[in-house]
C-alpha cells in the first residue's frame, strides 16, 4: 500500500494529522508513505491537504478533515484487525492535535 500525503508548505494542522496517520499505517500495515508539496500533476483538482492511499483520496465523511473511520473504509479495513488500526489512528489523532479535543 502506498499513502501519498499532499501537503501545505509549511504545513499546519490537518497536514500534521495526516502524517501521524500515515506513520500509524507504515508502522502497522507496512505502508510507504510519499509526500508531496507541490501537487499532483495527474489530478490537479486534488488539493493540500489531502491523503491517498494507492493513488484514490481518501474522502472526510464529514466533508473536511478526514477521520480514522475514512481511512479504515478506504483501505477496506476488516476483520479482527481492523478495530486494532481504527484505534491506532484515534491515538494518533489525539496526540496529534490535542487542542481538538
Amino acid at each position: 500500500m502506498i499513502v501519498s500525503l499532499l501537503l501545505n508548505d509549511p504545513p499546519g494542522g490537518r497536514c500534521r494529522l495526516y502524517r501521524a496517520y500515515a506513520t500509524v499505517l507504515v508502522e502497522h500495515t507496512g505502508a510507504h508513505c510519499v509526500e508531496r508539496f507541490d501537487g499532483l500533476p495527474a489530478q490537479p483538482h486534488i488539493r493540500a491537504p489531502a491523503i491517498l492511499i494507492d493513488g484514490d483520496p481518501v474522502a472526510p465523511s464529514d466533508g473536511v478533515i478526514v477521520a480514522p473511520h475514512d481511512i479504515g473504509a478506504a483501505i477496506g479495513l476488516c476483520g479482527p484487525d481492523a478495530g486494532r488500526i481504527v484505534a491506532l489512528l484515534e491515538g494518533a489523532a489525539k496526540r496529534a492535535m490535542p487542542e481538538w479535543n
